[in-house]
């Protein structure tokens, strides 16, 4: 099987306009995520799409390969579909062009499963919850997932009554990583905008409204991801004193 990544990257969040650009440690945000991801071995052909040929023009600069797309997008997934028009892969990683702090072995991982469980529409790494405050976070996109570890529903705000502390027990993170497959790909590009994925704003839940299976893969750390400028500052902090991003960081500078 060919696996391939994209990282989808878009210059005017609504949350946190120009973040992928947002300079950490003298560097763009998007380019440590994409150097995070040429530390796969062997690596994978990755592409950064986005519409936007100011990142375009950064993204040269430190060596990436880009594709640009239309501007009519409404979300990361439906931006890969374009680039899958031109680039022939069995799964797509989708990896969002925020998750500065993303491991490595976070993505040996997800290729490990792909390969040796090859069944399933979609994977997606998830984590556990930190905190119950986590539970009502609408920055947090959360799961709640099958004994087999399938994915049933993915939010933003808890709707469960059971006590928060036992929530945490059986609600997930849900990480800014998953794949898709091919022939998902293409009947999911094909079909509308599904009501709940459109109106919670998480892309995977269309493919859970279209009745595809997506397959959570549990990793050991909850790192942050870039939403809000208070994360930004956070995740700066990280970088600086976390031993195992130390690591990271001195592999790609």
């Amino acid at each position: 099987m060919k696996f391939g990544i994209i990282i989808p990257a878009r210059l005017e969040s609504e949350r946190l306009p120009r973040k992928v650009l947002r300079e950490f440690l003298g560097r763009p945000m998007i380019e440590h995520v994409w150097r995070r991801s040429q530390l796969l071995n062997p690596k994978l052909e990755t592409i950064i799409a986005t519409d936007s040929e100011e990142i375009i023009n950064v993204c040269n600069d430190f060596g990436a390969t880009t594709y640009l797309t239309s501007n009519k997008h409404d979300n990361g997934l439906s931006r890969v579909g374009e680039v899958a028009n031109f680039v022939n892969w069995d799964y797509y990683i989708i990896l969002q062009a925020d998750e500065i702090l993303i491991d490595p072995e976070y993505l040996n991982k997800m290729i490990y499963f792909m390969r040796d469980k090859p069944k399933y529409d979609s994977y997606n790494l998830v984590t556990k919850l930190e905190s119950t405050k986590d539970l009502n976070n609408k920055d947090v996109v959360k799961s709640i997932n099958r004994k087999n570890n399938t994915i049933i529903n993915m939010f933003r705000k808890s709707g469960s009554v059971a006590p928060m502390i036992s929530q945490l027990e059986f609600t997930r993170k849900v990480c800014g990583v998953f794949s898709i497959s091919k022939n998902c790909l293409k009947n999911v590009k094909i079909e509308s905008e599904t009501i709940i994925g459109k109106h919670e704003s998480i892309e995977q839940m269309k493919l859970i409204e279209l009745g595809f299976d997506i397959l959570s893969i549990e990793v050991d750390k909850n790192y942050l991801s870039v939403n809000t400028e208070t994360e930004a500052h956070e995740v700066l902090k990280i970088i600086k004193k976390d031993k195992r991003q130390k690591m990271i960081l001195r592999s790609i500078f």
